[in-house]
């Protein structure tokens, strides 16, 4: 499970990331990914995903119920597609 606190991103209490804006990094601070809109792109700018409904459509044919992304990704005031981004982007 990850949790959010602040800008943080946090897996079993150690940071894995940090969130600035729209943007995602890493723990070592390299660009994972942002999102606009209801897209969310790596930090290449490849479209990974996106959000329609109550689901997240991932580029690789996955779907994700939002409620189960929420269950996922505790804490902080994220949006379901910052939320998404971070299920994508640093996994469950």
């Amino acid at each position: 499970m990850i949790k959010i606190e602040g800008n943080d991103i946090r897996r079993g209490g150690e940071k894995i990331g940090w969130i600035e804006e729209n943007d995602m990094f890493n723990e070592d601070g390299k660009k994972v990914g942002y999102w606009s809109s209801n897209d969310i792109y790596d930090g290449n700018g490849r479209k990974l995903g996106y959000i329609e409904g109550n689901y997240c459509y991932a580029s690789d044919g996955n779907k994700f119920e939002l409620d189960d992304i929420r269950k996922e990704i505790t804490g902080g005031s994220l949006s379901d597609l910052e939320r998404a981004a971070v299920r994508l982007l640093l996994g469950n």
